[in-house]
């Protein structure tokens, strides 16, 4: 059997090829980037959830603010926004071992800051359909990240703090088959801003917004080539 191996996922602001839903690659953008992509929360009172859609900040009156996720797969075109509500990386064929996967996010205010605070939820996927189409759950269970602190200072601090949202995820052990990984991202309000303006954007770079995995064991007809009754 072939030796495990570690790897880190790095976010990007470049989509994967064939489709809408960012990527995450295994070198990291080369320099720190604060962007305009994220959700513009303003005033919306908690509980207020809203999925990720890439490359766009949503607008604090989208319909897809909810109470509830309400996302049901990896979405190419999430609120028809033309942006994607995933990451995704692979395909792969193998075996994620079972254990914690550590999540890091990086968020900014890129607009107006104020005492705008919430916090990220995951979901983690997989499919052999690059479109997100027929994937399947390899948890039901909503994930949560730490909470950002509210970023108080008026619009002359604005992208000055840079949040970091940790998180660490029990997944069980997970065999792809030549399928991709999608991890599905929400943006929860914990306390509205005090402003329609206020907002949280993505920051990508070599620290910023990342997820390690457990440990990765390929299949041997992989690495070899071959098949045998080692494989998956």
């Amino acid at each position: 059997m072939p030796a495990p191996t570690t790897k880190t996922l790095y976010c990007s602001t470049g989509s994967f090829s064939g489709s809408r839903f960012p990527s995450l690659y295994e070198s990291p953008q080369p320099v720190f980037s604060a962007s305009a992509w994220g959700w513009n929360m303003g005033q919306n009172n908690p509980p207020s959830i809203c999925e990720m859609n890439s490359g766009i900040e949503i607008a604090r009156g989208s319909a897809q603010w909810q109470s509830t996720p309400t996302a049901s797969i990896p979405n190419n075109n999430a609120g028809g926004s033309g942006g994607a509500n995933s990451w995704i990386a692979g395909p792969y064929n193998g075996e994620f071992l079972s254990g914690s996967w550590q999540i890091t996010m990086s968020v900014k205010a890129v607009t107006s800051t104020d005492s705008q605070v919430g916090n990220m939820f995951y979901r983690f996927w997989k499919g052999t359909n690059i479109s997100g189409s027929n994937a399947s759950l390899i948890s039901t269970t909503y994930f949560t990240s730490s909470r950002n602190p509210a970023v108080g200072g008026g619009t002359a601090q604005v992208g000055n703090t840079l949040t970091k949202l940790t998180s660490s995820v029990s997944l069980p052990s997970t065999i792809f088959r030549n399928e991709y990984l999608f991890i599905q991202t929400y943006w929860s309000v914990v306390t509205n801003g005090g402003n329609n303006n206020d907002d949280e954007g993505y920051v990508f770079g070599p620290t910023a917004s990342l997820i390690r995995p457990t440990e990765f064991v390929a299949n041997r007809s992989t690495v070899l080539g071959w098949m045998s009754s080692e494989d998956y």
